[in-house]
């Protein structure tokens, strides 16, 4: 098991962030072990379902809804061993990055001890993880809630967009990631930046070359050596802008997409009671010479009428594709945090659990 002690020191994250600054377009390795995993002309391979963690702010969050650790809220064993047991390789991670959000930017023992710990657990029951970098420097948790008012306002921090030294310590903590973990036989990849939004912060233009300078740092290290770069598009990973980003990347780094279209069908409030059609809203995905991609976002609310239709017609387009995939979102086992976040909440809707257990029993790779 990788703990703290084991870490590469604060000198060595120097020397990657030091590199950092080229903004040529990098990624993985043809060699990469991990490389045939995202294989799309023999896939796909893993097939699973998303879960979310943040850090925990003990005035805001209390010792109960979030857990009493550090990153909340907690994943029981038995969630865990639920999703292996109804077939999914793959649980996507989206969490906190191993460096803190303000400077300098150290690694955080507590974050690295929680990666490590995920990973091993994972790899036990036999599953996939990718790890998507959810905050980091300059970008806390909350900036995946704008204009909602439930948190101080001191939490928001979406600095990276504008701070040049931020975004080194961006691309450091990925190829630092990469690295570190890239070894563990459960990691399947390491997404940069989960759902980047520049655009919606009012800084259009700076997501591709930022996304070039952390391809290239993570080239620079050698990073993806063993596992691989994946990379998300602007505008919360859309597939609209998918081509933008491969431009500037170039293409090595896997394209980590999420689809919640129609919206107005998979955020719709319960009253709503608003149906599904598939040829009125066709999914759009990458054109074949964009390289590789995964869907590893999409879903709705489990009380949508036309639910079960819904998965089917989406998991066929990506199958079809020869694309992972992974669904939003699997329980925690956590009572008091799933009590209140319910809505997406995959294993409590036997609609979308009867299409998932379907999907996954296609699944054969599993961690050595």
């Amino acid at each position: 098991m990788i703990t703290r002690r084991s870490f590469v020191g604060g000198t060595a994250a120097g020397a990657i962030m030091t590199g950092a600054g080229a903004a040529t377009p990098g990624g993985l390795r043809l060699t990469s072990p991990k490389r045939a995993l995202w294989d799309m002309g023999a896939g796909p391979h893993l097939r699973g379902a998303v879960i979310v963690q943040r850090r925990v702010y003990r005035d805001l969050d209390g010792d109960t809804f979030l857990g009493s650790g550090p990153i909340g809220a907690p994943v029981t064993d038995a969630a865990l061993d639920a999703l292996a047991e109804a077939g999914a390789n793959l649980i996507s991670w989206s969490g906190p990055g191993p460096f803190a959000e303000t400077a300098p930017f150290d690694p955080d023992p507590a974050v690295i001890d929680h990666i490590a710990s995920w990973l091993d657990r994972c790899r036990a029951r036999g599953l996939y993880t990718t790890l998507c970098l959810r905050s980091g420097p300059g970008r806390s948790a909350f900036a995946f809630h704008p204009d909602e008012t439930w948190f101080p306002a001191r939490l928001y921090d979406v600095s990276v967009w504008s701070d040049k030294e931020k975004q080194a310590a961006w691309a450091a903590m990925t190829a630092w990631t990469l690295r570190m973990f890239g070894s563990h036989p459960a990691l399947a990849g390491v997404v940069a930046m989960d759902e980047p939004n520049g655009i919606d912060e009012g800084r259009p233009g700076v997501w591709e070359p930022f996304a070039a300078r952390i391809a290239g740092a993570v080239a620079a290290a050698d990073a993806d050596r063993q596992t691989p770069l994946l990379l998300s598009p602007d505008r919360w990973a859309r597939t609209a802008h998918a081509r933008d980003l491969r431009a500037a990347v170039g293409p090595g780094p896997i394209l980590a997409l999420h689809d919640y279209e129609p919206w107005e069908f998979t955020h719709q409030a319960a009253h709503d009671r608003l149906g599904f059609s598939a040829s009125l809203e066709p999914l759009r995905l990458p054109e074949p010479d964009l390289g590789a991609w995964t869907m590893l976002e999409f879903g709705a609310v489990r009380y949508a009428p036309d639910l079960a239709h819904y998965l089917t017609d989406r998991i066929a387009a990506f199958e079809s594709a020869g694309a992972n995939w992974a669904a939003f979102r699997w329980t925690h086992g956590w009572q008091p945090y799933e009590a209140r976040e319910d809505s997406m909440n995959l294993a409590h809707s036997e609609a979308a659990m009867e299409v998932m257990r379907r999907a996954w029993s296609g699944n054969v790779r599993r961690p050595a």
